[in-house]
């Protein structure tokens, strides 16, 4: 229950990743690599690193839940399709709403502005969260000369 979340138990307090899509949709910078098999998504937040294998292999039939999913993307045209399952539960944000490792990600990713800006088209699919699909468009401009900071936390501030 939400009103009777308390924001100093949540897990980021002692540096635990909030994983995807939390803060993979959160404000902070991130850096896409592209390989002929996958792209890596490196996220400053966290140092949290994302696999997006894209290869056309499916999903493996057991694999283990995680913080961060497991990925796989597709082109369709000029549109990059990802789809993430296989979430182990947690947070989907820091006012203590919960996802219990029901949760599917769909992202359409389009560069816009002469490839100045990516836009992304998300949509959440949590049935014991929500009652529908939730879907949220967000836009990061390119910064040619921005660079990820390596993100410290330090689970021994007192403040917590």
């Amino acid at each position: 229950d939400r009103k009777a979340f308390d924001p100093k138990k949540d897990p980021v307090i002692r540096c635990v990743t909030p994983g995807f899509p939390r803060s993979g949709l959160a404000i902070y910078p991130f850096e896409i690599v592209q390989t002929d098999k996958m792209l890596v998504f490196l996220y400053e937040s966290f140092g949290m690193v994302r696999r997006i294998y894209m290869d056309g292999r499916p999903p493996p039939k057991y694999l283990p839940a995680g913080r961060m999913g497991y990925s796989v993307g597709h082109w369709e045209g000029d549109e990059l399709v990802i789809e993430t399952t296989h979430f182990m539960p947690g947070l989907l944000d820091g006012a203590g709403l919960r996802q219990y490792g029901d949760l599917s990600v769909a992202e359409r990713y389009r560069l816009l502005d002469g490839g100045h800006e990516l836009e992304a088209t998300v949509t959440i699919t949590a049935p014991e969260t929500f009652s529908a699909p939730w879907t949220r468009t967000l836009t990061w401009k390119l910064d040619p000369d921005g660079m990820i900071y390596e993100s410290v936390c330090d689970p021994a501030d007192r403040r917590f």
